[in-house]
């Protein structure tokens, strides 16, 4: 009975604690409603909505972020191996250079959409010149297809160099708002007052990293990959177009 009467008082207080905390969260300190806070997204959907110059410089942000990722995408599926060196248009063209079916690789070159099948194109186009013409020829491919891959993902550069700048931009807007509001108050402004403000300049300075980051990070990962496979095709071209080269006793 003892034990029993003991829980008992124990539940009671448990359950008296939980209803000071609830009061205790529930109101402040002059009976006012304590709000619960605030969602990511409801933040987000407030900095944004509530502030006609917010809502300009998230939409730039937030525009550059859906092309950061379309281009990440795109890039993702371009440059790679399979699609700039691809073993089977190496094996193809192996067997027909070592068949004598030059005007064959010519077309089938010309036709195909890999950087290495540019490269070969390009100096097979001067066999009739001479290897060095040939050379000279798969060197300007290189610099010319692998200078519009390096274009393209300058794209990802620029978005992660402009959107902090949105986002800081967002910044200092934000800080405007809440100081306007505290000389509006002859210095005497409440918390509330300047929260909005604060809160706009907050989310745009995050919505500008968060857009940057991911754009700068995957520039570098793919500046490195374009270099490192616009080496290994013109590797495999010069390779593949060796019996080309004069011998010794023909030069």
């Amino acid at each position: 009975m003892k034990s029993m009467r003991i829980r008992k008082g124990s539940i009671l207080v448990l359950l008296v604690g939980g209803v000071l905390a609830a009061g205790t969260v529930a109101f402040g300190a002059e009976g006012d409603v304590v709000r619960a806070p605030r969602t990511v997204f409801n933040m987000f959907w407030v900095s944004t909505f509530t502030n006609f110059f917010g809502f300009l410089d998230h939409a730039v942000i937030w525009s550059c972020s859906f092309l950061s990722i379309a281009l990440i995408i795109q890039h993702a599926l371009k440059i790679r191996q399979s699609e700039m060196v691809p073993e089977m248009t190496v094996a193809q063209v192996k067997t027909m250079f070592d068949e004598h079916r030059f005007r064959e690789a010519l077309d089938f070159c010309q036709n195909e959409p890999s950087l290495l099948s540019g490269i070969i194109h390009a100096g097979l186009v001067q066999a009739a010149n001479g290897y060095a013409a040939m050379e000279s020829a798969m060197q300007d491919a290189v610099n010319e297809r692998t200078s519009a891959l390096y274009r393209r993902a300058e794209w990802l550069n620029m978005i992660g160099n402009v959107t902090p700048m949105c986002g800081l931009t967002g910044t200092i807007w934000g800080m405007m708002t809440a100081f306007g509001e505290i000389e509006a108050k002859g210095g005497k402004a409440n918390p509330s007052d300047l929260a909005g403000g604060i809160l706009i300049a907050l989310v745009s300075t995050f919505s500008g990293l968060l857009t940057a980051i991911p754009a700068l990070v995957a520039y570098g990962v793919y500046r490195g990959k374009i270099e490192q496979l616009s080496m290994q095709a013109a590797l495999v071209a010069e390779e593949l177009l060796a019996n080309f080269r004069p011998t010794p006793t023909e030069s």
